[in-house]
């Protein structure tokens, strides 16, 4: 039998002194109570380099729905000038101005849309709309922006509005003809091809007159929104100036008041909406 040996010893004499005699090192308690501190201090370092990773990725990818949104809304690419300044159309924002004015718009722009017939055909009420929105606007543009990044932001919601405007007449020139009423003076012309337009029908329902829709914006144009007493008294006034119009196109009284109170209640709606989207807030605000 050969003998292997390591120096003076065997390896039996080195495994046998080396690992099955040794004693073991009891632990430092100190030692193991910073280790386990070092330990804790990584986790959390780790933890909040995550959540800053995490957050930079979320504030980005809002940014980029910002820059994509804003685009939508001004019809023009906006092109980041600085870490801080975006430039739309040669005017410049910082993030935060650009980010709020375009929330401004999406819910105004939202507000409107959905109160709009499915036909794109416009009441008295959808004016009395359009001024509630451009009097919150641009009260909001003077107070928080100057006065070109204002002007933009009211050529927008402008831009919006005219379209909506344009349509109303262009399906009133295609689908319509005129008659003797005073307020919807309008019906579905006998060569029309109702098939192009299922949602309109026979009964009148396209607002007509001019000096009745002049009169509702004007009255709508001065109102502050911020003071519950006023707006309060202007949709009672323009309760009033709409109650003939509707009498035109019912004799029902429980209808007509049905058809006040919806005007009133969207009316009063569309007001805190929009206020509460000039603050940056999903929820009611008190004050444009």
């Amino acid at each position: 039998m050969i003998k292997v040996s390591y120096g003076s010893k065997s390896l039996n004499d080195l495994n046998r002194n080396n690992y099955h005699n040794k004693k073991k090192v009891k632990a430092d308690p100190q030692q193991e109570k910073i280790q386990n501190m070092l330990k804790s201090v990584m986790s959390g370092a780790e933890g909040v380099i995550r959540k800053q990773i995490e957050q930079q990725k979320a504030e980005k990818k809002n940014m980029n729905d910002i820059l994509e949104s804003a685009e939508g809304l001004f019809g023009t690419k906006a092109n980041t000038e600085s870490d801080n300044n975006i430039s739309i159309d040669g005017t410049v924002f910082t993030k935060d101005e650009l980010q709020k004015s375009v929330g401004l718009l999406k819910g105004a722009q939202g507000e409107l849309s959905s109160h709009i017939t499915e036909s794109k055909l416009l009441d008295y009420l959808n004016y009395g709309q359009f001024e509630v929105v451009r009097n919150i606007v641009d009260k909001y543009s003077k107070k928080n922006l100057n006065t070109e990044q204002g002007e933009l932001i009211n050529k927008a919601l402008n831009s919006f509005i005219d379209k909506a405007q344009d349509l109303n007449e262009n399906i009133i020139k295609r689908f319509f003809e005129k008659t003797q009423d005073q307020y919807y003076g309008y019906k579905v012309a006998d060569t029309a091809v109702i098939d192009d337009l299922a949602t309109v029908t026979d009964d009148k329902v396209v607002a007509s007159n001019l000096e009745l829709i002049n009169r509702i914006t004007t009255l709508f144009s001065t109102v502050d929104f911020s003071d519950e007493a006023s707006v309060t008294k202007a949709i009672k006034e323009y309760k009033e100036l709409v109650t003939p119009a509707y009498k035109e196109v019912t004799e029902d009284e429980e209808k007509l008041e049905d058809k006040l109170s919806y005007d009133e209640l969207t009316l009063e709606k569309t007001v805190k909406s929009i206020l509460a989207a000039a603050h940056g807030m999903n929820h009611i605000s008190d004050e444009a």
